[in-house]
């Protein structure tokens, strides 16, 4: 009898150590899936644009937000740098963050491990400077324990997750303990972020009130040119105004304004400088919209006057187009994708 509990129990743990090998390889793939599709920078421009146009009553603020995987061997093997603004402005950053993706065999989740930086100053902007990075320590960073973000696949997307009332704060303003909450879903393509937090008494401290995620996209960048004449849209230009150089075509005609930059497609604005570098008093904006009565989404892109504010001429084509541009004589736009994906507006073109 005894001979024969012993050999069952001997089964019973070679079935767990098998079932338990299994659902360590399919983590594995998990994280591998979802490492692919983190990086990158999103834009929630759209939303954001037709948020305006409805008239809601809390209006989705414009966010920004990039994730650059770096080499951090003190912080762990899978970690990003974060840094998300406001309002198209990369100066108007309201958060910098550390990331560590790690398996959670527990939790049967991946593990997202969220830190902070005790000197935000030594290392903004170091998605343009990743070298800055070199040597970070963990005794630089803050660490929250409860407020780490748990992913998991369902059928064709991750949804991170915190767990409830597990990440809190004291609020120095009211005194009361703040408990936050994330509930995020993953594609390839796209992030959707809903952060919310209440206080103990149950009051809504920040959120969106209708709970409706901030539905970011992943960017893609183009590169590109752009001229517009000084004497604007009165200017009539008359024959050929382009002349070759070696390393490609300049315009030798009355474009005066000529400037080259990168620009994403989630409704960056980039200004159009002077012949001196400075603001010709136009610049363009490009961005995926889908117009109202229609349900297919376009590739816009626009002349805008700075003083007005008003859109002077437009061009459309279709999203993820290799090329896109715009004539209308005294100016005139070309912009050309960049490859590679994810494509960094900050990363040389391949």
């Amino acid at each position: 009898m005894k001979v024969l509990q012993k050999f069952r129990l001997i089964l019973v743990l070679g079935m767990l150590s098998a079932g338990s090998a299994t659902q360590a390889a399919t983590l594995d793939d998990r994280l591998g899936l979802l490492l692919e599709w983190f990086p990158g920078e999103y834009d929630n421009y759209e939303q954001f644009w037709q948020d305006g146009l409805d008239g809601v009553q809390q209006r989705h603020e414009h966010l920004h937000h990039i994730f650059l995987p770096v080499e951090a061997a003190a912080i762990g093997e899978h970690t990003f740098f974060v840094q998300q603004y406001l309002d198209g402005d990369p100066q108007n950053v309201y958060r910098q963050r550390l990331y560590r993706f790690d398996l959670d065999t527990d939790e049967q989740a991946i593990r997202l491990t969220i830190f902070s930086f005790k000197d935000e100053a030594k290392y903004r902007d170091a998605h343009l400077q990743p070298a800055v990075l070199d040597g970070l320590a963990m005794d630089e960073l803050i660490e929250r324990p409860g407020c780490e973000v748990y992913w998991k696949f369902d059928t064709d997307h991750f949804k991170g997750y915190m767990k409830e009332r597990a990440c809190s704060f004291v609020s120095k303003r009211s005194g009361k303990r703040i408990f936050v909450l994330d509930d995020l879903r993953l594609t390839a393509d796209e992030i959707w972020i809903r952060d919310e937090a209440f206080d103990e008494d149950g009051e809504r401290v920040f959120g969106n009130e209708a709970g409706i995620h901030h539905k970011n996209r992943k960017v893609q960048y183009y590169s590109g040119w752009a001229g517009v004449s000084s004497a604007g849209p009165a200017m009539a230009m008359e024959g050929a105004n382009w002349k070759r150089k070696i390393g490609g075509w300049v315009f030798g005609g009355d474009l005066d304004n000529f400037g080259r930059f990168v620009l994403h497609d989630e409704g960056q604005v980039v200004p159009i400088a002077d012949e001196d570098g400075g603001p010709s008093g136009y610049s363009v904006r490009l961005a995926r919209l889908t117009y109202q009565g229609t349900t297919v989404p376009i590739l816009t892109l626009k002349l805008i006057e700075d003083s007005t504010g008003k859109t002077l001429a437009y061009n459309w084509a279709e999203v993820g187009s290799d090329r896109i541009g715009l004539n209308v004589r005294w100016a005139q736009i070309g912009l050309t994708l960049q490859p590679g994906k994810p494509s960094f507006g900050f990363a040389p073109a391949e």
